[in-house]
C-alpha cells in the first residue's frame, strides 16, 4: 500500500518521518506532503493525488489548526481521493468522535502512537474494525472504537524516523530527535496526559542511551548534522542525579562514536534544572532551552498543577544564565481564578527578569485536559472543540486580558510577531558561539543581550501601562476600555517595528560574521561597518578619518607602547593625560 502522510513542516515533523520509516520497514511506500498553513491547501491536495495513495493520514497536532485540516479532507475527497482517510494526533484523538460525526471526509482516528495504528491500517485499510486503537465509522454509519493496543513501551523497538531534507542554519543542517515519550507530570493546561491515556499504557518512557547514541551518530556521519533539536517534552528526569548519569553517557558515547563539536536543544521543566546536569550538557554541546516557567506566581502554579515552586524557576534561570545559553520562556498569565493581584506578581516578574527571551498569553482550554474539565464544571467553557473560550472570574483581570490580547496580538502570536523573532536573534548567536566562538567579541554579545533586554522591557512597560487602566478603569465600560486597546495597540506596533529593524540589524551582522569567516578581518571586534548598525546610531560610528591621525601616527612610535601603560608597567593618570597633550 502507498500511504501519504501530511502535516506541518515548519520545522522537521520527527511524528510523521517515525510513521514514515515503520510503513517502510513493514514493505509499504511512505511520503510526506507538508501543510503549513490553511493557503497551501490547494498545493497539498494536488501533491497528494499526484501520490495515488491508498491511506492518507493527517497529522492533526493543534486545536488552532484543526479547522484547517478538515477543511483539508474534504477538499481532498472534493478532488477525487476515494482512500482511506485517517485523522491523528493530540487535536483529532481527543475529539474523536466529534470529528467523525462533523465530517464525513474522515474514515476514523487513531487515539494514540501512529505507528503501530498506521501500519496495521495499511495492512488491511478496508477493515479498520481490526486495527486497535481506533475510532471509525461503519458501514452503517456508526461510530466505534477498538480496544487499545497502548501505546508502546520499548521505544528502541521502533526504526528510526525517516530522513528527506534538513533546514540549515550556517550551512549546519539541523535534526529533530526524540529520547523520551510522554510527561511525567499532569498539569491542569496540558492535552499530553489525556492523550497519552486515549492510547492506553505508560505515558512516559525512554529511549537506552545506546539507542539515542546510534541514530545522532548515523545523523552526523551519514547526514552531517551538526545540530540536534530534542523534542521530549522534558528532556531531564524526575530524578536529578538519575539525569547527570544519563546525560554524561550520552556525552561518552557520542564521543566514542566519534560525533564531534555538535550543538543542543532541549525542553525542561525549572524544578528538573540543576547545576550538575546542565554542565554535563555544556560540554555536550547545550545552546538553548525552553524553559517551562509558565507562572510567576505561587497561587497561580498550583492553579495550573505544576507541581513546581517560584525557588525552582529564580534557580533554574540562574543556573542556566550562568552558563550563557539561549533560554526562552513562556508566562500564561491568565486561568479562569487569575486575580489583578497576581497578575502585579507575573508583571513585576518580567520587569525584574528581562535578561531572557519570553512571551506571555492565556492558559488554554483543550479537550481532555484539567483546566477544561474544571471550566466546563463551573458552567463557564464557552466555544467549541476548534476552541474553547472562557472568561475570568475577576471582571479586571479579565479586561486586562482582553486589553493585552489586543494589543500584543501581532507581537505574541504571528509568525513573525516581535517576541519570536527576539527568539531568534538569540537562537543565530547562541549558535555562533557553538561552532566559531573566535568569531564572537563582547561587543557582539552586548548588542544581543541589550536587543533582548530592550524587546522585554518595552513589553514590560505596555503590560505596566495597560495593568494601570484596567485596576483602575469600569470593567463594564466597553467603549473605554477598547478605545484605550487600540491606543496601545498602535503603541506595541510602533515600538515592534523599530525594534524589529534593529534585530533584523544583529542577524545580519550574525550572518556577515559567518560568511567573511575566513577573511582576515574575521573576529576582530566590530567594523566601521558594525559601528554604523550599533544601537545609538551616528553617535556609535567613529570619529572622520582625519580626526584620527594624529593619534594614529602617535602609535606608530616606538616608545608610545611604555608611557600608554602598554607595556606591563601603569602609568598614573595625571602622567598620562599630560603625555598625551604633549604628544
Amino acid at each position: 500500500m502507498r500511504v501519504v502522510l501530511v502535516g506541518a513542516e515548519l520545522e522537521e515533523n520527527i511524528g510523521l518521518r517515525y510513521m514514515a520509516s515503520a510503513l517502510e520497514a513493514s514493505g509499504h511506500a511512505a511520503d510526506i506532503v507538508p501543510f503549513n498553513a490553511g493557503r497551501d491547501a490547494a498545493e497539498a491536495v494536488r501533491q497528494v493525488l499526484a501520490l495515488r495513495p491508498d491511506v492518507v493520514g493527517l497529522s492533526m497536532v493543534f486545536t488552532s489548526r484543526g479547522r484547517e485540516f478538515c477543511r483539508l479532507a474534504a477538499d481532498l475527497r472534493d478532488a477525487g481521493f476515494t482512500g482511506h482517510l485517517i485523522g491523528g494526533g493530540h487535536f483529532a484523538a481527543l475529539n474523536a468522535e466529534r470529528l467523525l460525526a462533523d465530517w464525513p471526509a474522515f474514515d476514523s482516528i487513531a487515539l494514540g502512537e501512529g505507528e503501530g495504528i498506521i501500519t496495521d491500517l495499511a495492512a488491511d485499510p478496508d477493515h479498520p474494525e481490526r486495527v486497535p486503537g481506533l475510532c471509525y465509522r461503519a458501514l452503517d454509519q456508526a461510530i466505534l472504537r477498538t480496544p487499545a493496543r497502548g501505546n508502546p513501551d520499548t521505544l528502541d523497538a521502533l526504526p528510526f524516523p525517516k530522513r528527506t531534507t534538513f533546514h540549515r542554519y550556517f550551512d549546519k543542517p539541523i535534526a529533530s530527535v526524540l529520547s523520551s515519550r510522554g510527561c511525567w507530570r499532569d498539569c491542569a493546561f496540558c492535552s499530553i496526559n489525556a492523550w497519552y491515556t486515549s492510547g492506553g499504557g505508560r505515558k512516559f518512557r525512554l529511549r537506552s542511551v545506546d539507542n539515542i547514541v546510534r541514530e545522532m551518530a548515523e545523523l552526523y556521519h551519514a547526514h552531517g548534522v551538526r545540530i540536534f533539536n530534542f523534542q521530549d517534552d522534558n528532556f531531564f528526569l524526575p530524578e536529578p542525579g538519575r539525569a547527570v548519569r544519563r546525560f554524561e553517557e550520552l556525552r561518552d558515547g557520542l564521543h566514542a562514536a566519534g560525533v564531534g563539536r555538535i550543538a543542543i536543544a532541549v525542553k525542561a521543566r525549572p524544578d528538573s534544572i540543576t547545576r550538575d546536569a546542565v554542565r554535563v550538557l555544556d560540554q555536550l554541546g547545550l545552546f538553548r532551552v525552553f524553559l517551562g516557567v509558565e507562572n510567576a506566581s505561587e497561587r497561580g502554579l498550583a492553579a495550573l498543577n505544576r507541581h513546581c515552586t517560584v525557588d525552582a524557576i529564580l534557580d533554574a534561570l540562574r543556573v542556566l544564565n550562568d552558563f550563557d545559553v539561549h533560554v526562552a520562556y513562556n508566562l500564561l498569565m491568565w486561568e479562569l481564578d487569575t486575580t489583578l493581584d497576581d497578575l502585579l506578581v507575573n508583571l513585576r516578574f518580567m520587569g525584574r527578569y528581562v535578561e531572557n527571551p519570553a512571551n506571555f498569553c492565556r492558559a488554554e482550554a483543550y479537550e481532555g485536559t484539567g483546566l477544561a474539565a474544571k471550566l466546563r464544571a463551573a458552567g463557564r467553557l464557552e466555544g467549541d472543540y476548534f476552541g474553547f473560550d472562557y472568561r475570568l472570574r475577576d471582571p479586571r483581570a479579565e479586561a486586562l486580558h482582553q486589553i493585552a490580547n489586543f494589543a500584543f496580538f501581532d507581537r505574541n502570536f504571528s509568525d513573525d510577531g516581535l517576541h519570536y523573532f527576539n527568539m531568534q536573534v538569540d537562537f543565530m548567536y547562541q549558535l555562533l558561539r557553538r561552532f566559531h566562538p573566535d568569531l564572537v567579541s563582547e561587543g557582539l554579545r552586548a548588542d544581543v543581550r541589550n536587543f533582548i533586554k530592550r524587546t522585554n522591557l518595552d513589553t514590560f512597560a505596555c503590560l505596566a501601562r495597560i495593568y494601570d487602566y484596567a485596576a483602575a478603569a469600569d470593567p463594564a465600560d466597553t467603549p473605554g476600555l477598547w478605545r484605550f486597546a487600540e491606543k496601545m495597540r498602535q503603541r506595541v506596533d510602533a515600538a515592534s517595528e523599530g525594534l524589529r529593524t534593529e534585530g533584523e540589524r544583529l542577524i545580519d551582522r550574525i550572518q556577515r560574521l559567518y560568511d567573511e569567516r575566513d577573511s582576515p578581518r574575521a573576529g576582530l571586534p566590530v567594523s566601521t561597518a558594525d559601528m554604523e548598525e550599533a544601537p545609538g546610531g551616528a553617535a556609535a560610528r567613529p570619529a572622520p578619518a582625519q580626526a584620527a591621525e594624529p593619534a594614529a601616527a602617535l602609535l606608530q612610535t616606538a616608545s608610545v607602547i611604555d608611557w600608554l601603560g602598554l607595556g606591563g608597567r601603569p602609568v598614573p593618570y595625571e602622567d598620562f593625560k599630560r603625555r598625551m597633550a604633549d604628544a
